[in-house]
């Protein structure tokens, strides 16, 4: 059986390839299988010319022995030694086709056949060792031609031996059965191959249902991270921006350092203030939370701190796959919100856009703080309360008394 080489021997071709090559390994075993012997055995009696007949399935061909019928006269070797293998051995050997019987042991079978074919013999019957009882084994006995060869069972073989000391003639036939075994027939061989092509087909299917469910899992897992990440980004563009002054508490001898790039504040900076009130430097903390989404200091969680945090799962089945993902959380947004999103300085640079960051210009000296988001941002942004935040109540008491 060829198979197919090459790259398409590496790919879709090679299980296919196995499969014929283990089917025709079953196959080639299947024709090495020993075949059984019908043997037909007609007991004549000289003195009351009386014949007796006997028919078994009791024979079993040899692995070199061909496949053949065979007849003629049961003959023994003269000598005691009923196993022929001294090369005295010889056999009475009458004008008739005669059949050479001979006890297995003391030599090959080899051997034995070949000093009984020698003489003439039409072929060659042997008979098991006395403790294997009624059970035969296949013959190996190459370089025996083309004598039939089969063996019989140390009963049998006793029994014939017994008849022809009575004094009856022993004709024996010899006609070809079937295959060895019932456990290994055509019908065997049929059902194995089935199931063999049955298993394959089945592992073959497993493995095709498990690596669409890992691609399937994989295209969900993406569709999350994305997902997330535009929620993050929406989030990211609600925060608080503000600009770092000379005079500010972050940027004392005091200030603490920015907990994503551990360097102190500096005037000019523009820091991000999250909804736990933690405030970083802009360019530290939007791609730290783009991908993280949490305070790096006390691990607060922005989307959930926002509201704006839906389960993916139930936003993905409960929207047609015909829309787009982000009209999954559009009755959970307002219009308002979508354009300060738009607009919101953070939001543009976390989406990596063309658009100019809207920041109010330098304030003066005389201000000791300046939230941009505040004068930047259209009427209808929503800002997020700070109450708990000192420096944004200093920055509203020194606003009225300005304006006062």
């Amino acid at each position: 059986m060829l198979c197919l080489s090459g790259q398409a021997m590496k790919q879709r071709k090679k299980p296919s390839c196995v499969c014929f090559l283990v089917l025709a390994g079953l196959l080639r075993a299947a024709e090495a299988i020993p075949v059984k012997a019908n043997v037909s055995l007609f007991y004549f009696s000289t003195s009351s010319n009386r014949t007796e007949a006997d028919k078994c399935e009791c024979g079993l061909y040899g692995v070199n022995s061909p496949v053949a019928d065979a007849q003629g006269l049961v003959v023994i070797p003269n000598s005691t030694n009923l196993q022929a293998c001294t090369w005295d051995t010889a056999f009475a050997a009458p004008r008739l086709p005669w059949v050479a019987l001979i006890e297995r042991g003391n030599c090959t079978f080899t051997e034995k056949i070949n000093r009984a074919a020698g003489q003439g013999a039409e072929a060659v019957v042997i008979y098991n060792y006395p403790s294997r009882g009624n059970y035969t084994v296949p013959m190996a006995h190459p370089g025996t031609d083309d004598t039939v060869a089969i063996m019989i069972s140390n009963f049998k073989g006793r029994e014939i031996l017994r008849k022809m000391s009575d004094g009856y003639q022993v004709t024996m036939i010899i006609e070809v059965g079937k295959k060895h075994g019932s456990w290994m027939n055509s019908y065997s061989i049929f059902f194995v191959s089935v199931s063999f092509f049955i298993v394959t087909a089945a592992t073959v299917g497993y493995f095709i249902f498990y690596s669409a469910r890992r691609l399937r899992l994989a295209r969900a897992q993406n569709r999350r991270q994305r997902q997330l990440k535009a929620d993050a980004k929406k989030a990211i563009g609600r925060l608080q921006l503000r600009t770092l002054k000379q005079g500010d508490k972050e940027t004392g001898p005091d200030g603490d350092n920015c907990a994503v790039c551990i360097e102190v504040y500096k005037p000019n900076d523009v820091v991000r203030i999250l909804t736990c009130n933690h405030l970083f430097h802009k360019s530290c903390i939007d791609p730290w939370l783009l991908e993280h989404r949490t305070c790096p200091m006390c691990k607060c969680d922005i989307l959930k701190a926002l509201g704006i945090e839906v389960d993916i799962e139930d936003r993905v089945e409960s929207f047609p796959p015909t829309l787009p993902r982000e009209a999954s959380h559009i009755s959970s947004v307002n219009e308002e919100d979508n354009h300060s999103e738009t607009a919101s300085s953070g939001y543009a640079s976390v989406q990596g856009t063309d658009e100019p960051v809207l920041e109010e210009p330098a304030p003066s000296e005389s201000d000791s703080s300046h939230l941009v988001n505040n004068t930047s941002q259209p009427p209808s942004v929503d800002v997020l309360p700070h109450l708990d935040n000192p420096g944004f109540e200093a920055d509203e008491v020194q606003a009225r008394d300005a304006k006062s």
